[in-house]
Protein backbone atom coordinates (compact mmCIF):
# COMPACT_ATOMS: atom_id res chain seq x y z
CA UNK A 1 0.00 0.00 0.00
CA UNK A 2 3.11 2.54 0.54
CA UNK A 3 4.40 1.42 -2.64
CA UNK A 4 4.28 4.17 -5.59
CA UNK A 5 0.82 3.40 -6.85
CA UNK A 6 -0.85 5.70 -9.04
CA UNK A 7 -3.31 7.73 -8.35
CA UNK A 8 -2.50 8.24 -4.80
CA UNK A 9 -5.71 9.45 -2.41
CA UNK A 10 -4.89 9.26 0.78
CA UNK A 11 -1.51 7.11 1.73
CA UNK A 12 2.20 8.61 1.12
CA UNK A 13 4.60 6.53 -0.90
CA UNK A 14 7.57 5.45 1.35
CA UNK A 15 9.06 2.94 -1.54
CA UNK A 16 9.39 4.66 -4.67
CA UNK A 17 11.00 2.17 -6.93
CA UNK A 18 9.16 -0.55 -8.21
CA UNK A 19 11.68 -2.99 -7.45
CA UNK A 20 10.23 -2.60 -4.14
CA UNK A 21 7.11 -4.15 -4.63
CA UNK A 22 8.47 -6.83 -6.45
CA UNK A 23 10.58 -7.68 -3.34
CA UNK A 24 8.24 -7.83 -0.94
CA UNK A 25 5.70 -9.57 -3.02
CA UNK A 26 8.27 -12.22 -3.95
CA UNK A 27 9.34 -12.28 -0.22
CA UNK A 28 5.86 -13.30 0.85
CA UNK A 29 4.91 -15.69 -1.90
CA UNK A 30 7.88 -17.77 -0.33
CA UNK A 31 7.28 -17.16 3.12
CA UNK A 32 3.47 -17.73 2.40
CA UNK A 33 3.94 -20.76 1.36
CA UNK A 34 6.26 -22.62 3.13
CA UNK A 35 4.32 -21.76 6.11
CA UNK A 36 1.21 -23.27 4.66
CA UNK A 37 2.99 -26.34 3.45
CA UNK A 38 4.87 -26.68 6.56
CA UNK A 39 1.07 -26.06 8.21
CA UNK A 40 -0.55 -28.57 6.71
CA UNK A 41 2.10 -31.32 6.61
CA UNK A 42 2.66 -31.22 10.28
CA UNK A 43 -1.25 -29.72 11.33
CA UNK A 44 -2.73 -33.54 11.38
CA UNK A 45 0.37 -35.22 12.49
CA UNK A 46 -0.53 -33.18 15.58
CA UNK A 47 -3.77 -34.93 16.39
CA UNK A 48 -5.05 -38.13 17.48
CA UNK A 49 -4.81 -40.66 14.15
CA UNK A 50 -8.22 -40.75 13.95
CA UNK A 51 -8.88 -37.20 13.77
CA UNK A 52 -6.28 -36.67 11.30
CA UNK A 53 -8.30 -36.92 8.34
CA UNK A 54 -10.80 -34.04 10.02
CA UNK A 55 -7.85 -31.51 10.93
CA UNK A 56 -6.84 -32.21 7.83
CA UNK A 57 -10.33 -30.62 5.78
CA UNK A 58 -10.57 -28.51 8.54
CA UNK A 59 -7.34 -26.83 7.95
CA UNK A 60 -7.89 -26.67 3.88
CA UNK A 61 -11.21 -24.88 4.42
CA UNK A 62 -9.58 -22.44 6.89
CA UNK A 63 -6.92 -21.66 4.02
CA UNK A 64 -9.92 -21.44 1.43
CA UNK A 65 -12.05 -19.04 3.23
CA UNK A 66 -8.70 -16.89 4.15
CA UNK A 67 -7.75 -16.71 0.60
CA UNK A 68 -11.15 -15.72 -0.21
CA UNK A 69 -11.69 -13.02 2.52
CA UNK A 70 -8.43 -11.61 1.51
CA UNK A 71 -9.26 -11.32 -2.04
CA UNK A 72 -11.89 -9.73 -1.00
CA UNK A 73 -11.03 -7.08 0.92
CA UNK A 74 -8.13 -6.70 -1.48
CA UNK A 75 -11.01 -4.20 -3.01
CA UNK A 76 -11.53 -1.98 0.31
CA UNK A 77 -7.95 -1.68 0.60
CA UNK A 78 -7.21 -0.61 -2.93
CA UNK A 79 -9.73 2.14 -1.76
CA UNK A 80 -7.99 2.92 0.44
CA UNK A 81 -4.43 3.78 -1.95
Amino acid sequence: MLCNVQPRLNLPVVFLHDGWFIFFMVLFAFSNGYLASLCMCFGPKKVLPHEAETAGAVMAFFLSLGLALGAGLSFLLRALV
